[in-house]
């Protein structure tokens, strides 16, 4: 990730910040997840971090949930809480 993809993601970051004063209810997780996807995506390029890349893929394919599936896509979100944090344990 080089300082303009940085700068891009920051700017993304503080707009959906300012966006979400506004916006539906289920753009707050969405956002977020796209920050983790682009956050995933970088470790997979940059430190060959294999689990962060399959995060990264299966994020975006996810997400879409939302628009059909509240109730999938919010067991997804628990679902992915808990494989980052046993995958942190294991890296300790």
């Amino acid at each position: 990730m080089n300082a303009n993809e940085v700068l891009n993601l920051c700017v993304y970051i503080a707009t959906s910040a300012r966006g979400l004063k506004d916006e539906p209810k289920d753009y707050g997780p969405l956002r977020l997840l796209e920050v983790l996807s682009r956050l995933a995506n970088y470790a997979a390029e940059e430190h060959d971090d294999s689990f962060l890349g399959d995060i990264a893929e299966e994020v975006a394919a996810k997400s879409r949930l939302v628009m059909t599936d509240h109730d999938a896509f919010y067991g997804y979100l628990e679902e992915l809480v808990i494989r980052l944090v046993r995958e942190a344990k294991r890296r300790r």
